[in-house]
């Protein structure tokens, strides 16, 4: 995306903030420009300033495309930087949008390949089976006939995406020099890891490299399943691996009508995260139901492996550290350990923040180690630390944010 392109993008992005009433942020984070106050003056009154604050945000980060709205959804599981109704209204953000059309898909297969698609796939599915922002899946079978779900990036999107990224960055340290609340929640870092993020969703390689991972870390697991790479159909562009057929976590009416233990493949579920997290210290970091499938025989299946999370042995320890802190209703040592796992641009009031936790392990006081990580429990740890103006290192905020969306998955189920 060249440079004029890159400008059109920004001033398309500051002209939907302004539209939808947020030009007073501008000044307030030390962003002031005359053509944005010429925009500003324009602003009409609509039905849109009925919304709520909250409400407001997520349809204009909806507006904004889908960079912003990948954001949108790492912050909503952030409580350590945004209070808990915005977080709520941002969990509705989804990563869907309209498919592109399958003569397009099958070009950039064949492009990523320089190969036409019949040599590639024995068969190829027109429709596809689901569409998301970076890319759609469409179903295939190879040419000795094995089933297999051919993801394929959207054409252009890594751009739009770096452009909308270098953006955010040039602003972030604007806010970060011009604003104690720039500095103080370090916006140029969270910009930095979700950048980092985004860049790893949008290389399939790397998303292919996770999940082969995965399959040999728990090839010997009758519990589970993770399907297998396919490397000589697998770009930067473009992913193949098995086909998995089974029932998303979601759809709860299908698992009940084909007879399958809601508990069973739910503790299932969870055991393997849990086994990722404190004995592999690598980790599925994207749980939501559509990526969690129950298969025919009991297993639990997971696909999507652009975000993956990796904790090294000082973390695991320091994780378990916390969770045994605050099952002995050891304040003092919770509250080091939430210090340790977090920064600040100012001085920490230590003795405030293991106050709060003390109120917050006394309501907590008589669960067992196994209960211990709910999701209400670890939104509330990290609604704190934010209040006490810490921000969560980004291994721990990842850590925190999957284990509350493992526990509120399996409550669900």
């Amino acid at each position: 995306m060249g440079a004029v392109s890159r400008a059109e993008r920004y001033r398309r992005i500051i002209s939907i903030l302004v539209d939808e009433g947020f030009g007073t942020a501008f000044d307030q984070l030390g962003l002031r420009a005359p053509w944005i106050a010429s925009l500003r003056r324009e602003k009409k009154p609509s039905a849109e300033e009925l919304l709520s604050p909250e409400q407001r945000m997520r349809e204009t980060i909806e507006r904004l495309g889908p960079t912003f709205a990948k954001i949108g959804q790492m912050l909503s599981v952030r409580r350590d930087v945004v209070p808990a109704p915005f977080a709520d209204e941002l969990a509705k953000l989804q990563d869907e949008m309209e498919p592109f059309d399958a003569a397009i898909a099958r070009d950039a297969i064949e492009s990523a390949f320089d190969r036409p698609i019949s040599e590639l796939f024995g068969s190829f599915e027109d429709t596809q089976v689901a569409a998301a922002s970076i890319g759609q899946v469409h179903r295939a079978t190879l040419p000795d006939g094995t089933p297999v779900a051919v993801k394929v990036q959207r054409p252009g999107i890594r751009d739009i995406i770096e452009a909308d990224l270098d953006i955010l960055r040039t602003q972030a340290r604007r806010i970060h020099g011009r604003t104690e609340l720039g500095r103080r929640y370090d916006v140029v870092g969270l910009v930095d890891e979700f950048s980092r993020v985004l860049r790893q969703e949008c290389d399939y390689l790397n998303e292919a490299e996770n999940a082969q991972r995965f399959a040999e870390l728990f090839a010997e697991d009758d519990t589970v399943h993770f399907p297998e790479v396919y490397w000589d159909w697998t770009a930067p562009t473009v992913l193949t691996l098995g086909w998995v057929e089974g029932i998303p976590f979601n759809r709860l009416d299908r698992i009940d009508e084909a007879g399958i233990n809601r508990t069973e493949i739910a503790r299932r579920g969870i055991t393997s995260y849990y086994e990722q997290i404190f004995i592999h210290g690598f980790y599925h970091a994207d749980p939501h139901p559509g990526n969690l499938f129950a298969m025919e025989d009991g297993r639990v299946a997971f696909t999507d492996f652009g975000r993956a999370g990796r904790l090294t042995k000082e973390g695991k320890a320091q994780v378990g550290e916390l969770l045994a802190a605050i099952v002995e209703r050891d304040y003092e040592m919770a509250g080091d350990i939430l210090i340790e796992l977090s920064s600040s641009s100012a001085d920490v009031d230590a003795v405030g923040l293991k106050r709060d936790v003390g109120r917050l392990i006394e309501k907590y006081y008589d669960l067992r180690l196994h209960e211990v990580a709910t999701r209400e429990l670890l939104w509330e740890v990290m609604s704190l630390i934010g209040k006490r103006g810490l921000t969560l290192d980004p291994e721990f905020a990842l850590l925190l944010t999957t284990l509350a969306t493992i526990q509120g998955l399996g409550t669900q189920i």
